[in-house]
């Protein structure tokens, strides 16, 4: 990682979006589960940026936990062990049928754990964009260096699925230049360097408008095909 990389002059809005049911802009073709799910993922993300680090008084918090404490209630029963229930698992790849995808922990656009992130493709390029809040923090006013690796796991993950390897994560490495700052987009690139029998070597690197934040490479190896399979009991 000695090369310091510069932004591609490339445009997100020109690539193919991965890693999601359907175009995170919604639109008549979003089922109607979906499209409820994503809003109240949304709803969820506007909720959990107002109780981090919250300065509302003791009242308001014992009302809100009132209601929040009615609607877990509303919710348990629907709630499920793994994300891959009713799915296939992961051997579909990225197709228009995995809704595994909507409930993706960084990049599901129906959980509320996501920032979103969002991924395209155009040409050899991941391109992913993302913008963290204050829930996601660790220096002050960046963000934790877990999620900013966390991403680029994602991105990293996306430019390995065009090589015809693929494979899950075998190791990845990250150095931080700058602090990640929250509330504007960060744009990540993942490209492939090579690809060997069993291994797809990629790198990539972060960047707030065009300053480099961060830079990474890993290794992904392709896997015995069970390991894509859902949950036992699933």
């Amino acid at each position: 990682m000695s090369d310091l990389p510069v932004p591609h002059d490339v445009d997100p809005a020109d690539g193919t979006l991965v890693h999601n049911l359907h175009d995170l802009d919604g639109g008549p073709d979003v089922p109607a589960d979906v499209a409820a799910a994503r809003r109240a993922a949304a709803a969820t993300r506007r909720l959990i940026n107002g109780l981090v680090g919250t300065t509302a008084d003791a009242a308001t918090l014992d009302a809100a936990a009132t209601d929040l404490e009615r609607l877990a209630d509303v919710l348990a029963p629907h709630g499920v062990r793994s994300r891959y229930e009713a799915t296939g698992g992961l051997h579909g790849g990225v197709t228009a049928d995995q809704r595994v995808w909507e409930s993706h922990p960084f990049i599901g656009p129906g959980s509320p754990l996501a920032p979103p992130m969002r991924i395209t493709r155009v040409g050899d390029l991941a391109l992913g964009t993302v913008v963290f809040t204050h829930p996601y923090e660790g220096p002050p006013g960046a963000a934790h260096g877990g999620m900013v690796a966390a991403m680029f796991d994602l991105v990293l993950g996306a430019a390995a699925s065009f090589s015809p390897v693929g494979g899950l994560t075998g190791t990845l490495s990250v150095r931080y230049r700058r602090p990640t700052p929250l509330h504007e987009p960060i744009r990540y690139e993942g490209w492939i360097d090579r690809s060997e029998e069993r291994k797809t070597f990629v790198a990539g690197a972060s960047f707030a408008g065009d300053t480099l934040l961060a830079q990474a490479e890993g290794i992904f190896v392709r896997v015995d095909q069970r390991r894509y399979d859902p949950p036992a009991g699933s």
